[in-house]
């Protein structure tokens, strides 16, 4: 399914708000110009998220494993790009599951999921080890 609608500049400014709860569930708003695009408008969370997989893929870093994401750690950061970067990047590095980086995002399991697919980023398909799967059932209760 394409999350994708396409609208005038003078629709945009007739429908602002609807086209902001548009954007709100997941659709890429195109705005054009004599038929061509010329803004993409989107869901904030979604903007950080993928900017946060490009730059993982294109400027790998080293994530250190033995860092601890807490809610302290990540609120010392103030910028929200910085935090999603460092939490999508763990996720992309293996070093925290998908229901750890939902609960750092503050967002339900599913939204992140949903939105990762949307998005097109890569999902991890399951644990990896035993222990894995008990810390992934923990965060999900």
């Amino acid at each position: 399914m394409e999350y994708q609608q396409r609208i005038s500049k003078t629709d945009l400014a007739r429908n602002t708000r609807r086209v902001i709860r548009e954007a709100q569930r997941g659709y890429t708003v195109l705005v054009e110009n004599h038929g061509q695009a010329e803004v993409a408008i989107m869901d904030i969370m979604d903007f950080q998220i993928q900017r946060a997989a490009i730059k993982y893929f294109s400027k790998p870093q080293k994530f250190s494993q033995d860092i601890d994401l807490t809610d302290d750690v990540l609120k010392s950061i103030g910028n929200e790009q910085a935090r999603c970067d460092l939490v999508i990047g763990h996720y992309l590095a293996v070093h925290i599951s998908l229901g750890r980086a939902a609960e750092l995002l503050n967002l339900p399991f599913d939204d992140l999921r949903n939105r990762l697919v949307r998005l097109g980023v890569p999902l991890q398909v399951g644990p990896e080890s035993a222990d894995d799967l008990k810390e992934e059932v923990n965060n999900l209760e």
